[in-house]
């Protein structure tokens, strides 16, 4: 059985991550750590809580994630998504360190996708921290294992985004409110449960270095807005309209799908597309 500390397991894949390891039985031994179990921008705290125990793997979900308020809170996103990340890559000692990032480590200026080999070059503070954070994990630990995921979305929804963009798309037109969504944006939408799956058939193996874990496939976030009122079987019409006319203080990568050259290396695990993970979304809703 693996001891495992998980930090941010109040977060929106922290708490999928809760759920599905604790139906795991016999695998894990979890300690799931809040945010007011663990302060983890205090490095004597971090040291102290990760040290008491003797853990196998220390998952570090916790984030700074408000894209657009990180090019404001600066030192805040510093101190959460790459500060702190040193502090538990710290004391880890000889535990697995699993850190999890984004796609926003990429630039996003190119037609295909991003592979684990690929050239990082992030275009706002939020990925500029998150790539910091992946340095400083690396050099740190003794053996870490960095999980880039992207634009996710989990029952929890973000604790600091109010919820996510399916939850928002389905309010919106539930309420008969106009919806207009950027077309020209490409990602991976990635559900949180999935990675938690993933990390479990990971955790057998306890590989080290970068790989990527979003769902297969990529799309705008106009086709996902329309497959999410498809599949929820409502009728509302979605204004498609060009990022150009919906401003935002973070500049986005305009493609930053995923993919993974490393994972069939590992595991036989595969990530299924997103449609086929939004459906069980939407389902298990």
């Amino acid at each position: 059985m693996q001891k495992v500390a998980l930090i941010g397991a109040k977060g929106q894949l922290g708490s999928d991550i809760v759920q599905y390891f604790s139906g795991l039985s016999g695998r894990y031994e979890l300690t799931p750590l809040t945010r007011s179990d663990l302060d983890i921008t205090n490095p004597e705290k971090v040291d102290h809580v990760l040290t008491s125990q003797k853990f196998d793997v220390v998952i570090n979900s916790a984030a700074y994630v408000r894209v657009d308020d990180c090019e404001q809170e600066v030192n805040l996103a510093f101190n959460v998504n790459a500060i702190a990340a040193l502090n538990v890559a710290r004391a880890c000692r000889d535990a697995l360190c699993v850190y999890i990032s984004t796609d926003y480590v990429f630039r996003g200026d190119r037609s295909h996708p991003y592979t684990e080999t690929d050239m990082t070059a992030p275009i706002n503070i939020y990925g500029t921290s998150k790539l910091t954070g992946e340095y400083l994990v690396q050099q740190t630990a003794k053996r870490s294992l960095i999980l880039r995921i992207s634009s996710v979305f989990g029952k929890a929804g973000a604790s600091g985004k109010g919820g996510n963009f399916v939850e928002t798309m389905l309010k919106k037109a539930r309420a008969g409110d106009p919806i207009k969504v950027v077309n020209d944006i490409f990602m991976s939408p990635t559900y949180t449960y999935d990675v938690a799956r993933l990390l479990d058939a990971l955790l057998q193996e306890e590989p080290t270095g970068i790989i990527h874990g979003s769902n297969a496939g990529t799309c705008s976030w106009h086709e996902f807005a329309t497959q999410v009122l498809s599949l929820a079987q409502i009728e509302h019409p979605i204004a498609p309209i060009p990022s150009a006319l919906f401003p935002t203080t973070a500049t986005r990568p305009m493609n930053s799908t995923l993919i993974t050259d490393r994972l069939p290396q590992i595991t036989n695990f595969k990530m299924r597309h997103w449609q086929e993970a939004l459906s069980a979304y939407i389902q298990a809703r």
